[in-house]
C-alpha cells in the first residue's frame, strides 16, 4: 500500500519542470529586456556572417570550378565523408550527452524518468549534429559546384547531422565502451581516405553525376524521405537509449566539454590539450618499457622519436597531409600551390611537434630532464625538422613545386612550430585602445594570439611572390 502510494506521489518530468519554474525566482523584466538585447548584439556579427557564408556557398553551387571537375568532385566527396567520421568521433569524445557533477548526483538520485529529463540535453546535441552537417552539406554544394534547391538540401544534411547524433547517443547508452566504436571509425576513416588516394591515382571519373541532373520535386522527395527516417531513428535509438543511461557514461565527456569551454572563454588552447593527451594516455593504458641509451641530447631525440611513433595518430595525419597538394596540383590550382604547401606543411609538422610543446610549457619538466633550455628546445626540434624536410620533399617531388618554394616551407614550417610551441602564459592584464571603428581593442591578447599564425601568413604572401 505505501509502495503504491509513494509511486503515485512521483511527479512526472514535465511537473518536476513546472514546479522548478514556478519556484524559480523570475528577474525583473527590464533586465531579461537588457540581457537578450545584449545576447543578440553578441549574436549579430556571427550570425550576420554566417548567412553570407552560406548564400555565397549556394550561390557558388552551380558555377562550374575552377580546376578539374572530376577530381574536386572526388576530393569533395572523400573530405566531406571524412569530415562526418570526424564528427561522429567529436560526438563520442563529448559524450555526446554529458551532465555536470551536481545535476548528475541529482538526476540519478531522484525517482522522476530520467530518460524525460534528459530530452532537453538530447535536443541540445541532436541541434548541434544538426548545424555542423549543414554547414558540411553548404561546403560540399559550394567546392563540387552542384545547382542544388537550398531548402531541400539544407534539409537532407541537417537530417545526416541529427541522424549520426542519434546513433551515437545509443552508443553511449547501450554500449559498455566507445573505444571500440572509436576503433571502428578509424578504419573507416582510413578506408576513405585510402579510396581517395586511388581516386587521385586512377581517375575514375565524376563522382556525382547525378544530383545537378535532378529536379527540384526529387530532392524535396528525397528531404521528406530522410526527415521520415530521422524521426524513426530518434524514436528507436535516441529515445529507447535515454532512459539506460549510466553515471559513467554521462560522466565520460564532462572533463573535455569543460576544458573546451575554459579555453574557449579564455582564448588559450593549452586549457584544453592536455585533457585530450591525458585521455589518450589513460586509453593506451600501457607501453612496453624500451631502454635509451647514449648522452643526454641523443637519449632525448630517441625518446621524442618513440612518443611519435606510440602516438599513431599524429603519425598518420603527418603522412595523410602529403595528398592534399598532390589534390590541389591536379585540380589545377597551380597559382597558390605554393602557399597551400606551406600552410598544410605547418599542420602536418605540428603533429610532430607534441614534445616540443610538452618541455616548453612546463618547467617542471624542464628541471626534471636537467641541461639548458637551448639544449630540451634543440633536442625536441630534431624530430619536427626531419619530419618538415621529408614531408616538404615528397610533396614538391609528386606536386612540382620549385626548390626554393620548397625550402622556404620547410623551414617556415619549422619556424612557426616552434613560435606556436613555445608561446609564453597568456596575460590578460593588458590595456583596451580604443581605435574607433573597432571599438575598445586589447592589443597585447591579439599580439599574443598572432604569435605564429601572423609569420604563418607571412610565409604564405612570400610564397604567393615567389611564385608569381
Amino acid at each position: 500500500m505505501r509502495v503504491t502510494e509513494t509511486m503515485r506521489a512521483t511527479p512526472s518530468a514535465a511537473e518536476l519542470r513546472g514546479w522548478v519554474r514556478a519556484r524559480r525566482t523570475r528577474p525583473p523584466t527590464a533586465f531579461t529586456a537588457s540581457l537578450l538585447f545584449e545576447r543578440l548584439l553578441y549574436l549579430m556579427v556571427p550570425g550576420t556572417v554566417a548567412v553570407r557564408l552560406v548564400g555565397a556557398g549556394l550561390g557558388t553551387a552551380g558555377k562550374e570550378p575552377l580546376a578539374s571537375i572530376e577530381i574536386v568532385r572526388s576530393m569533395a566527396v572523400v573530405v566531406m565523408a571524412l569530415c562526418l567520421v570526424f564528427l561522429a568521433k567529436a560526438l563520442l569524445a563529448f559524450g555526446p550527452l554529458h551532465v555536470d557533477a551536481p545535476e548528475r548526483t541529482w538526476l540519478f538520485s531522484t525517482p522522476v524518468d530520467r530518460g524525460r529529463l534528459l530530452l532537453g540535453r538530447f535536443a541540445l546535441a541532436t541541434a548541434v549534429g544538426a548545424i555542423a552537417s549543414t554547414l558540411l552539406g553548404v561546403a560540399f554544394a559550394a567546392a563540387a559546384g552542384l545547382p542544388v534547391p537550398a531548402v531541400p538540401w539544407l534539409v537532407s544534411w541537417a537530417t545526416i547531422g541529427s541522424s549520426v547524433t542519434c546513433v551515437c547517443v545509443w552508443a553511449q547508452a547501450r554500449l559498455r565502451s566507445v573505444a571500440r566504436v572509436q576503433q571502428w571509425l578509424n578504419a573507416v576513416a582510413c578506408a576513405i581516405f585510402g579510396a581517395g588516394v586511388v581516386a587521385l591515382i586512377a581517375h575514375p571519373g565524376d563522382p556525382l553525376p547525378g544530383p545537378e541532373r535532378l529536379d527540384s520535386v526529387v530532392y524535396q522527395a528525397c528531404a521528406l524521405l530522410m526527415v521520415v527516417v530521422l524521426l524513426l531513428v530518434v524514436v528507436v535509438l535516441g529515445r529507447r537509449g535515454l532512459g539506460s543511461v549510466s553515471r559513467s557514461t554521462l560522466s565520460s565527456g564532462v572533463e573535455l566539454a569543460n576544458a573546451t569551454r575554459a579555453s574557449i572563454m579564455s582564448l588559450d588552447a593549452t586549457l584544453f590539450w592536455p585533457v585530450v593527451l591525458e585521455r589518450r594516455a589513460r586509453r593506451v593504458a600501457r607501453v612496453r618499457p624500451a631502454p635509451i641509451r647514449g648522452g643526454r641530447f641523443g637519449a632525448l631525440v630517441r625518446a621524442d622519436l618513440a612518443r611519435v611513433r606510440r602516438g599513431r595518430t599524429g603519425l598518420f595525419i603527418w603522412a595523410a597531409l602529403i595528398a592534399v597538394p598532390y589534390a590541389a596540383h591536379m585540380s589545377g590550382v597551380s597559382d597558390l600551390l605554393s602557399a597551400l604547401q606551406v600552410i598544410i606543411a605547418f599542420l602536418a609538422v605540428d603533429r610532430l611537434a607534441g614534445g616540443l610543446r610538452i618541455v616548453s610549457r612546463s618547467p617542471a619538466i624542464r628541471r626534471t630532464l636537467g641541461g639548458s633550455d637551448r639544449l630540451l628546445t634543440a633536442a625536441h626540434l630534431v624530430v619536427p625538422a626531419a619530419g618538415a624536410v621529408i614531408w616538404v620533399t615528397v610533396t614538391a617531388v609528386i606536386s612540382g613545386i620549385p626548390p626554393i618554394a620548397a625550402v622556404i616551407s620547410a623551414v617556415g614550417a619549422v619556424a612557426v612550430s616552434y613560435r606556436v610551441a613555445t608561446r609564453p602564459p597568456m596575460d590578460y592584464s593588458g590595456g583596451l585602445i580604443d581605435f574607433g571603428v573597432f571599438g575598445p581593442t586589447p592589443v597585447g591578447l591579439v599580439r599574443q594570439l598572432a604569435r605564429g599564425p601572423a609569420l604563418l601568413v607571412g610565409l604564405a604572401l612570400l610564397q604567393s611572390l615567389v611564385a608569381g
